[in-house]
């Protein structure tokens, strides 16, 4: 009588025809394997139907095939060997191949990648708030001359200074032009006694800055 030997599995057998029969072999249904293995049925499927597009990239569809067929009773090294043996291509990693084949680009980590959205989103941010005070808050006023508490006998003074080029001016509620670069220059009539001067800048819709001066006109 000869001894009896063992059949093993052909080379063409494919390693998702394995893991199926092993599958079926034990009776299990693929929904029953997700939940022990906590791997997406669909993914558990596509490693059957060697589908590889619809696994993740990188190590993560290589680790769901080894975790797969280890709880099937498969040897990992038989698989190892078995996509070494394909050797139809010059990396026989179909997992590697998926990567550069379909990104051809640095995959960032998560964290970087939600720095960056951090960043653009804070970036945005102060520049909205920036914007928000050039709008509202008022003009930058200065007067030049007169100084303040001023004793004259004149009854004529000249009013000077700078505010910025958008602002509109006012000299006791009467506008005064300024050119280009802010500057103005109005002659204010005085009488006898205590003058109030108020002088008045606000853009379009930022609030008023305002500047007083007293003249005395003995």
């Amino acid at each position: 009588m000869s001894p009896f030997t063992p059949k093993r599995l052909p080379l063409d057998e494919t390693i998702g025809e394995r893991l199926r029969q092993a599958r079926h072999y034990r009776n299990l249904k693929i929904e029953e394997v997700a939940k022990r293995l906590n791997i997406r049925a669909e993914y558990l499927a596509a490693l059957e139907a060697e589908d590889l597009d619809k696994l993740p990239a990188g190590l993560y569809g290589k680790n769901f095939l080894k975790e797969y067929a280890s709880f099937l009773g498969l040897k990992t090294a038989d698989i190892a060997n078995y996509w070494q043996q394909r050797g139809d291509r010059e990396n026989s990693d179909p997992f590697s191949q998926k990567i550069v084949k379909k990104h051809k680009f640095i995959i960032f980590p998560r964290i970087v990648r939600n720095i960056l959205v951090l960043a653009a989103v804070l970036i945005c941010f102060l520049y909205l708030i920036s914007y928000f005070k050039q709008v509202v808050l008022p003009p930058a006023l200065s007067i030049s001359q007169p100084s303040e508490n001023l004793v004259t006998a004149s009854d004529m003074i000249t009013i000077s200074g700078q505010t910025e080029a958008e602002a509109e001016v006012k000299i006791n509620g009467q506008i005064v032009l300024n050119n280009y670069n802010g500057y103005f220059t109005e002659t204010v009539n005085l009488k006898k006694g205590l003058n109030n001067i108020t002088i008045t800048a606000q853009k379009k819709y930022s609030q008023t800055k305002t500047v007083n001066r007293q003249i005395l006109v003995e």
